[in-house]
């Protein structure tokens, strides 16, 4: 019984969200490796929304799934080596996550990042955020592929990975936003 409620909260999550309209996300699992893309607008500039997921010391201040974040060198004002964790839970399965990644801006709004093996939980990875204007605000694409050095659940390994994704998604932002709205009041 309180399994079935979880997982109907669960699955109710991004009807609930007030912010971050998620337009598509998808999920797919292949030989460990998993292949995730999410596509949101944010109402919120382009340079605000950069900005704010580029500022690698505090992100946990948007995503509390972070519990630690910072960057530990500065190859150059656009390439940046960050270490996170992240607090994931979802059902019954709960894990802390290490994740160390060199991480570049590029020009026309894209970010870069591969995560370095040797100090992640994860074997290889790399994710990559297009941000572009769009409706006032800011269209957001995110592709990602992981092969967690973990375990999890196969059969719903990719549901609980977009599960995770769009939440967090959904939460960021809502914050970017309203870090938007307050920096345009008089």
């Amino acid at each position: 019984m309180v399994l079935r409620l979880v997982v109907g909260c669960l699955l109710c999550l991004p009807l609930l969200a007030r912010a971050g309209v998620i337009l598509d996300s998808s999920s797919e699992l292949d030989g460990g490796v998993y292949t995730l893309a999410l596509t949101a607008h944010i109402d919120a500039p382009p340079a605000t929304v950069q900005r704010l997921i580029t500022d690698y010391d505090r992100l946990t201040e948007i995503n509390s799934s972070l519990i630690k974040s910072r960057m530990v060198q500065e190859h150059s004002p656009v390439r940046h080596r960050v270490h996170t964790v992240i607090r994931a839970c979802i059902l019954f399965f709960c894990r802390s996550v290490t994740q160390v990644q060199d991480i570049s801006q590029q020009a026309g709004g894209r970010i870069e990042a591969v995560i370095l093996p040797a100090v992640s939980d994860f074997r290889q990875g790399h994710a990559r955020w297009d941000l572009a204007a769009a409706d006032g605000g800011t269209l957001m694409r995110f592709s990602a592929e992981l092969e967690p050095a973990f375990w999890v659940p196969p059969v719903i390994g990719p549901w609980l990975f977009e599960r995770q994704l769009i939440r967090e998604v959904q939460e960021s932002a809502a914050i970017m936003e309203a870090r938007a709205r307050a920096s345009d009041a008089p």
